[in-house]
């Protein structure tokens, strides 16, 4: 089932990205990232790099090419200088409907002939792997299996 998964992710991401997000001259990470930002706007880099499952360094380097193309604002938190927020702009938002707009209809041409219930019920059975997977993760995390210390006073 792992390797179906990744095949199927994989071919249906290269053929979007092919065809509705080169025309806007947008990857698919500066997709997903405009798409966090839709929907949690203002973000710190970290938790925009957890929402949009972008590497940290990575997407460091996408938000100034975003800033760039006036897709995002970045400033200074104003709780912790060292802290950057990430906020999408008019601009940045228009491209990210047009993008969820070209997305769905992406969506109902990959699934042109299977039910509708049968649509539902795979997008149910895969958020319920993506939950297992999420606490498989958890479980098998070096971090949860040290003792958390107590703080300095």
């Amino acid at each position: 089932m792992l390797f179906l998964l990744g095949r199927t992710a994989a071919r249906a991401s290269a053929r979007f990205e092919t065809r509705e997000l080169a025309r806007h001259n947008v990857s698919l990470p500066m997709y997903r990232a405009l798409v966090a930002l839709l929907g949690h706007d203002d973000q710190r880099l970290g938790d925009l790099s957890a929402l949009s499952d972008i590497e940290m360094s990575t997407l460091s380097r996408l938000v100034g090419t975003m800033q760039t193309r006036r897709l995002v604002t970045r400033r200074r938190s104003g709780k912790d200088a060292r802290a950057v927020r990430i906020r999408i702009t008019e601009q940045g938002r228009a491209l990210a409907d047009k993008l969820l707009s070209a997305a769905e209809d992406y969506e109902n041409d990959m699934t042109r002939g299977i039910p509708q219930r049968e649509v539902q019920a795979l997008k149910r059975a895969l958020d319920r792997v993506g939950e297992t997977v999420d606490s498989l993760a958890e479980q098998t995390s070096p971090r949860s299996r040290q003792p958390r210390r107590a703080s300095a006073a």
